[in-house]
């Protein structure tokens, strides 16, 4: 047992992504306009409640991941289940306490949170489609929950259009990653899109939805995001060009998804610069 197993448990990089994506959210929403103890706990919040999510999905998925990822901290022993199993709860607890200093509509999304990602891991991940809704869903109110924390003006508004992009983009992640998963998951009966409909029609639905991503990029623009959103969203196009390319096979599901997170990080970063007063 080490820090490094636990850090892997709670895919630390992937954390790091739900905090900037609320960072994000907040800045979107406030146009700059910082109140650094909103921000910080709005990041903090989603964070533990992410890393919550992310380990007790772990303890669900144990048998998928030793087909699939046998070297990660369960499976290979590096944890105990049940040590897993505390630690979700006690980072679950940490974030639905910490949002009462919020508001009490920061209080109900981070509990309403708790509960999706809770029976995502247990039930609804083997159902597929329903699973990939839930993750794109509380994906996307990781940018929604920082601008719920600033919560003044217009701030729906102004952070609708980033959460709106982030839910079907990790939508279409979560096919590819079906795709890329297709075996253990048709070996312990997980519903995804790839075992429904197989991997050829997966990623036909998955590049029509990038592309749709790809042509709806320039509208934010017209919303009142600057220059810098312009140029640096159709540099990272060409990300998602390649994602289209890329052949119909499983292979190309784990090039995809490195590709895809790159892009993923790039948006956050653009849609928080898009605000600056330029």
């Amino acid at each position: 047992m080490s820090v490094k197993a636990y850090f892997e448990l709670v895919r630390l990089h992937n954390v790091i992504g739900s905090a900037i994506s609320a960072f994000m959210g907040y800045i979107v929403a406030s146009e700059w306009k910082i109140i650094p103890i909103k921000l910080i706990l709005a990041m903090i919040v989603v964070s533990v409640i992410a890393a919550g999510g992310y380990v007790i999905n772990d303890v669900f998925d144990i048998e998928v991941d030793r087909i699939n990822k046998p070297n990660r901290p369960l499976p290979s022993g590096r944890i105990k289940i049940s040590s897993a199993r505390s630690l979700s709860i006690v980072l679950f607890l940490i974030g639905i306490v910490l949002s009462v200093l919020l508001n009490v509509y920061a209080f109900i999304i981070a509990l309403l949170t708790v509960l999706a990602l809770y029976y995502y891991a247990k039930d609804l991940k083997k159902e597929g489609l329903a699973g990939n809704l839930i993750v794109a869903l509380t994906s996307a109110l990781s940018a929604f929950y920082g601008g719920l924390a600033f919560f003044e003006g217009t701030w729906v508004i102004r952070t609708l259009i980033p959460t709106l992009y982030i839910f079907f983009f990790t939508l279409t992640r979560e096919f590819v990653k079906g795709i890329e998963d297709v075996k253990g998951d048709m070996a312990n009966g997980v519903k995804t899109l790839a075992v429904r409909i197989g991997i050829e029609k997966t990623w036909f639905i998955s590049k029509i939805i990038l592309l749709m991503l790809i042509v709806t990029s320039f509208i934010p623009y017209f919303f009142g995001f600057n220059i810098i959103y312009l140029i640096g969203i159709l540099f990272l196009d060409i990300i998602l060009i390649l994602v289209i390319l890329l052949r119909h096979n499983i292979e190309s599901a784990s090039k995809a998804r490195a590709y895809m997170k790159v892009y993923a990080l790039g948006t956050l970063i653009l849609f928080a610069l898009g605000t600056l007063p330029v």
